[in-house]
């Protein structure tokens, strides 16, 4: 089947290697699938003329014709204005009817989120290098719509722009409202704790917008819509979830790490649970270890007490739905917590019954026996500070901060059990910050030399 035909049923995985026929008798191998917008378009790695090249396909409909134009619009308004964007090398109409954008592909390139997410780069180093380019696009009169760190590009100490789709044409005036609307958009991809040592870029590479009293409102409402979209999308089928709904079940997991183990477990979670190593069996809860394609994961499965249990909780969402959602946005708010893997609902209708929880193993020790024949070193004190302040910059509350809910890794603190977690707001997050506090304070009562060292981080916050 040809790589249209499969994109216009709408699937996401796309067969690779593929041919793909242009208009004139040319031939285009595509060699790998980077994006996929079911019925609609995909991007992808391919070969033309013995060199790499960037695909993007875009089916022939009316949307699609008005993304080609936009695309096209947004590489030439990018071009006239100097900046840098990977060259168009040809656009091509498909032998059935598509199009396709061949871009030159930099095989050197890293994307701002992969250099911060995988290889550990400085917050400021990211943003330094984002903000003066957004003040180059905002003096050349450019804005892009779609400001994420995944549309920015590094290769041989260059930043390039890309998804010319959504760039447009603007006026060039002196810096106001829109300058400041879309430097928001990006700004807002830094949780609240990461923005903190953003000031010294901002200052350096776009010193209107440092002096801007208004830019810190639009950051919060910029943030505010980010991490809402980014809280449904984490329920429904894109391109990083995968979803199945029925009658007698729900279940969402995260495409990456999707396995025959997996979906046996989606299917059976219960024998999943059945043969994993115990890691606490509770009334409310059963959690286990188990090796999962070669890896170990938890499975915390909540439990049902009794009929009344179940009555009370049947129409609300299941603790592993809760947990679910509070991994992921523990996550966009810059807060280690074991990385979410599935979650999935036994049901009947509307009705829930059983909800199951998958999460990455960290084979490290809790601060409970971390610190039980041992002080925190300096550094750890940090980052205790470091996780209180993203709480309460996020303005969440745990509600259950016991020693063993915080793992000591060696990339900082991991925060576990978030179940009960939940956001706060107004004068209610000063109450709820302080019962925190307080919790996590009187882990220490027969260790009076520790509590001390905690409670002076504490205070600071």
């Amino acid at each position: 089947m040809s790589i249209v035909k499969q994109l216009r049923k709408g699937g996401r995985e796309l067969k690779m290697p593929a041919e793909l026929a242009l208009c004139g008798g040319e031939t285009l191998r595509c060699m790998e699938t980077l994006r996929v917008l079911p019925g609609k378009r995909a991007v992808m790695r391919g070969r033309w003329r013995g060199r790499s090249v960037l695909v993007k396909l875009i089916l022939d409909t009316a949307p699609g014709r008005r993304d080609l134009g936009r695309e096209l619009a947004g590489h030439r308004i990018l071009q006239d204005a100097g900046i840098t964007t990977p060259t168009l090398l040809l656009t091509a109409r498909c032998d059935d009817g598509s199009h396709a954008l061949l871009f030159e592909f930099l095989d050197a390139a890293h994307r701002l989120g992969d250099l911060w997410r995988d290889r550990g780069l400085h917050p400021s180093e990211i943003a330094a290098s984002g903000i003066g380019l957004i003040a180059r696009l905002h003096q050349k009169g450019c804005r892009h719509t779609d400001l994420h760190l995944d549309n920015f590009l590094r290769a041989d100490d260059r930043i390039y722009v890309i998804d010319g789709a959504s760039v447009e044409a603007k006026p060039i005036i002196k810096y106001g409202r829109w300058q400041r609307e879309n430097l928001a958009l990006f700004l807002a991809q830094f949780a609240p704790p990461q923005r903190m040592p953003l000031s010294d870029a901002l200052a350096t590479y776009y010193p209107e917008a440092a002096v801007d009293p208004k830019l810190e409102g639009a950051i919060d409402r910029a943030w505010w819509r980010r991490k809402s979209r980014y809280l449904k999308k984490c329920f429904r089928e894109c391109s990083e979830f995968a979803t199945r709904t029925s009658w007698r079940r729900v279940a969402v997991w995260k495409r990456a790490r999707h396995s025959t183990d997996l979906l046996s477990f989606l299917h059976n979670p219960d024998a999943w649970v059945a043969k994993g190593a115990m890691l606490k069996d509770g009334n409310s809860a059963t959690v286990v270890r188990v090796l999962m394609d070669g890896r170990p994961v938890v499975i915390k499965r909540n439990n049902i007490k009794n009929l009344r249990h179940w009555w009370r909780r049947c129409l609300r969402p299941t603790r592993s739905h809760v947990n679910w959602r509070n991994a992921h946005l523990l996550k966009i708010s810059g807060i280690t917590t074991p990385e979410p893997i599935a979650f999935t609902e036994k049901r009947l209708g509307l009705f829930r019954l059983r909800g199951y929880y998958v999460c990455a193993f960290n084979d490290f020790p809790s601060a409970a026996q971390r610190y039980a024949s041992q002080k925190p070193t300096a550094r750890e004190l940090a980052q205790f500070g470091e996780l209180f302040t993203g709480l309460h910059l996020a303005q969440l509350y745990h509600g259950d901060l016991k020693a063993s809910n915080f793992l000591v890794t060696d990339k900082g603190i991991a925060l576990i059990d978030i179940d009960s977690m939940r956001e706060a707001k107004g004068w209610s997050m000063n109450a709820l910050k302080q019962k925190d506090r307080e919790r996590f304070l009187k882990n220490w009562d027969d260790r009076p030399e520790l509590q001390k060292l905690f409670s002076d981080v504490l205070n600071g916050i």
